[in-house]
């Protein structure tokens, strides 16, 4: 197995919102810990080939270590079941079900997409509402599924079929893990470049959790998978970039409409 690397730096909290930009090709090995007591955070990216450790090095400074385990697991950590809309409940093992409610084991970790970033929780909550208002089969299209989180709960909430794709094959196979883990099916995950894809089809309902310059880029794509009268669920948008965005969805031939803002971040329903 070809090894990978982890690159750390420690830098001032102010330019947190800075480093997503900066890091934006590894935008889903990302994760920015703000340190207790201090004015500084800790830049880390995981799953690195030697090439791009060492790149990083040499352009940001800062360390680079031979990863020793699967960053998309990481230390299992308590964390209580995330409510979504008292319609769907995420856990972290089978134990923690609530009784009579529909519920989805994803462990905790670093895998991207665990329901607890406000990127991910308020992707939940608009596919709930979406899934509330429907009376027909719907289907949906997941872009950048992280750990897959999204697609499953799509299928738990009730959608007949799911087609869900990332660009990294870690995220690929921990997303199969899952669907395995909650003996799901009708849910099918790919490898899947975002920026090499064009749309096939339509799907009434998309997913798109990815960065703000990735969704950007592939606006029209976007677009063009939706269903006429289809619902586009976006988020990874920075609150500074949230113009942009709105503005390329615009060009596109979509109509954002509801937005909810959470601390730094960004997620919202545009319609074709």
């Amino acid at each position: 197995m070809t090894p990978l690397f982890t690159w750390r730096k420690l830098s001032s909290s102010k330019w947190d919102d800075v480093w997503p930009e900066r890091l934006a090709e590894f935008i889903d090995r990302l994760a920015i810990t703000s340190i207790a007591g201090s004015k500084s955070s800790r830049i880390e990216l995981f799953a690195l080939s030697k090439r791009d450790a060492d790149r990083l090095l040499k352009e940001f400074g800062g360390t680079v270590t031979k990863q020793t385990r699967d960053w998309l697991k990481g230390p299992s950590k308590p964390r209580p079941p995330i409510n979504v809309r008292g319609r769907l409940f995420i856990v972290t093992a089978a134990a923690e079900r609530p009784a009579g409610k529909a519920s989805l084991i994803v462990p905790a970790g670093m895998a991207f997409g665990t329901g607890e970033h406000a990127t991910t929780l308020n992707c939940l909550r608009f596919l709930a509402d979406f899934a509330a208002a429907q009376a027909a089969p719907w289907e949906l299209l997941d872009l950048g599924c992280g750990s897959g989180i999204l697609a499953l709960a799509a299928r738990a909430l009730g959608a007949a079929k799911v087609e869900a794709g990332d660009f990294d094959p870690e995220c690929v196979r921990t997303a199969k893990e899952n669907v395995r883990l909650n003996q799901l099916t009708r849910i099918a995950v790919k490898r899947l470049d975002v920026f090499d894809w064009e749309p096939a089809r339509t799907w009434p309902v998309v997913a798109a959790n990815l960065y703000s310059t990735i969704l950007i880029e592939i606006a029209p794509k976007l677009a063009r998978a939706l269903a006429p009268g289809g619902t586009l669920i976006f988020s990874g948008v920075m609150r500074s970039q949230e113009q942009e965005v709105v503005t390329a969805f615009r060009r596109a031939g979509l109509r954002v409409g509801d937005v909810k803002r959470q601390g730094k971040w960004i997620a919202g329903i545009a319609r074709r």
